[in-house]
């Protein structure tokens, strides 16, 4: 009978430790909301009529050819002013991504900080002579889906 309570007190003991804790070890935590200025300034490859900061996404198309390690962030602003922050993250071998949406007021309930491990950088040109750049070949997306990260009509060098 000892061995029974001991088993139950242990098994309601685990329970409570672990409905106690934090279960988002793994998450990413949200980026604080800053203006195009800001991003622009910061480095941040932002899209509006024209590309800024294309110079970084560049030097960053060359590293992941050299296998040199890297990181940029591209970021992308709602019609109502909201940043939506994509960091690109090299490490020699492998892009690690996060998609943060957490600051977009009216995403509803899909908002939030997601990641992926992916493999390249594609590029396609469009019906209206842009080149669309999105990260492909991620372990937690079909195979055949692309993450969007920005267009411009300027091809980078590669």
């Amino acid at each position: 009978m000892k061995k029974v309570n001991l088993l139950i007190l242990s098994v309601l003991l685990l329970a409570g430790v672990w409905g106690c804790s934090d279960n988002k070890v793994n998450s990413v935590p949200k980026s604080e909301p800053y203006t195009s200025e800001k991003a622009i300034s910061r480095g941040d490859i932002v899209s509006f009529e024209k590309v800024y900061n294309l110079d970084k996404f560049e030097q960053f198309i060359t590293n992941l050819s050299s296998k040199k390690a890297d990181n940029i962030r591209v970021t992308s602003y709602t019609d109502e002013g909201d940043p939506i922050f994509k960091d690109l993250k090299f490490d020699g071998n492998v892009i690690s991504y996060s998609y943060d949406t957490s600051n977009d007021a009216f995403g509803g309930s899909n908002t939030g900080v997601r990641t992926d491990t992916c493999s390249e950088v594609t590029s396609k040109k469009n019906t209206q002579s842009e080149i669309i750049y999105s990260i492909s070949g991620c372990t937690n997306n079909d195979s055949e889906i692309d993450y969007y990260l920005f267009r411009t009509k300027k091809a980078t060098q590669s």
